[in-house]
């Protein structure tokens, strides 16, 4: 689809869509996808595997509810999880029902295709296709091209703020079938549930929803667009967005831009957390941190053609390896009573998992460092204390070769 200064070129408008919705193909297709996702029940307390005990009389139902137009969605289930790096700060999670979240994933799999050609080049979240590895690539060539101040943003309770109307508008034209808006703004009104009570939703999208991140890039499609006319080099992964600058100037005139647009959609920064910076003081974004320097492990860059002419790096944040580790330590604690081959298969896809997401980066001496201090872990938990003679039944050799312990270093490219 072609692109005319940011904005998408018209496309014809869907007339009827809600029978597509409904239809029994697509709604198994999204039971099974809400199966293999698993995940807790929400209010009416039916989990995943009471809900597919009885999964084709309650796919049936749900058709019917869609046909007949009586379907209600019944509120979320709130919890509270911790913030990513900040234990003491808490964010709430909405946890629909099974029922609600097979209607939510049928309407995803027929909206999607629809908005998707409609959604700017700048934005890499919950795209098929798209990953966060790809939006540091685009951040790092801009930089790479001159683009070196940086406008880190942060957007202040983005999902408690998205206005209902103005979202189910932007919804509407591009979908003329009324039904379909209108099963949108149940499941945006339907409320939460919190110690027993029943709260009423006037804004926001509740997060853990399976159709919030497909509702959060259509909302911020117009922040996109009028950004990205007026030539500034965005790169956003859902709420989560940075602009690359030629000058200081640049980024105060690009954070001026963002607060107008973000205010006609109800939408604040966070000014605590919205900073203008430069590369050579380094910044955070998707978990890594990108900086300019020297003396660094600067493998990555030695695998390619084109040298790193900026002299940049990145790493994990330091919250997001702390993280790590304290996930590791979780399931290595002396008290366990796990075998080492368990404990293994037990760590195992952490490893792998947030290996597979840095291994990219600058990080042969850290993914050396971790793999020693695992190995320490092991060892630890087998013999109850720190110091000990582990190396003398469990070499380091055997646990990578016999037991398959995941050695971090050989995950980086390149590295075999």
């Amino acid at each position: 689809m072609k692109r005319v200064n940011g904005e998408n070129m018209e496309l014809k408008k869907v007339h009827s869509l809600i029978d597509k919705v409904y239809h029994t193909t697509n709604l198994e297709m999204a039971w099974k996808q809400v199966r293999s996702n698993k995940g807790a029940g929400g209010v009416d307390k039916i989990s995943i595997k009471a809900y597919e005990e009885k999964a084709g009389a309650n796919l049936e139902s749900l058709r019917n509810e869609l046909r007949e137009n009586r379907y209600e969605p019944k509120p979320v289930r709130r919890v509270y999880i911790e913030k990513h790096g900040n234990a003491q700060e808490k964010r709430p999670l909405g946890i629909p029902t099974i029922h609600d979240r097979v209607c939510q994933q049928a309407l995803k799999n027929r909206l999607e295709p629809i908005m998707e050609p409609h959604f700017n080049d700048c934005s890499y979240g919950y795209r098929q296709g798209r990953s966060p590895h790809m939006a540091m690539r685009d951040i790092w060539r801009n930089i790479q091209d001159g683009y070196e101040w940086i406008l880190d943003a942060d957007l202040k309770d983005y999902f408690g703020s998205v206005n209902h109307e103005l979202l189910i508008d932007l919804i509407a034209r591009k979908v003329s079938d009324g039904r379909v808006p209108k099963l949108i703004r149940s499941m945006l009104k339907a409320g939460y549930v919190e110690e027993g009570n029943l709260f009423t939703s006037k804004t926001g999208t509740p997060q853990g929803s399976v159709i919030s991140p497909l509702l959060s890039n259509i909302y911020l499609t117009p922040f996109d667009n009028v950004m990205t006319s007026k030539g500034y080099r965005l790169t956003r992964f859902a709420d989560d967005w940075v602009v690359a600058c030629k000058s200081k100037q640049e980024a105060q005139e690009a954070l001026k831009a963002a607060q107008v647009i973000l205010g006609k959609l109800g939408l604040r920064l966070h000014p605590e957390k919205t900073r203008i910076t430069h590369v050579k003081w380094g910044f955070e974004f998707l978990g890594y941190k990108i900086k300019q320097g020297k003396g660094h492990d600067m493998d990555a860059d030695k695998r390619k053609t084109k040298g790193n002419q900026k002299n940049l790096y990145a790493l994990p944040r330091d919250k997001s390896i702390q993280r790590f580790k304290g996930e590791i330590r979780k399931r290595t604690k002396r008290k366990v009573p796990l075998t080492m081959k368990e404990l293994i298969d037990e760590i195992n896809p952490i490893i792998t998992g947030w290996g597979n997401y840095y291994r990219k980066a600058h990080v042969r001496r850290l993914f050396n460092q971790l793999d020693r201090w695992i190995i320490r872990r092991l060892w630890s938990h087998r013999y109850k204390k720190w110091r000990n003679c582990g190396w003398k039944k469990y070499p380091v050799k055997g646990l990578y070769l016999e037991y398959g312990l995941v050695n971090m270093v050989r995950m980086i490219p390149g590295i075999q």
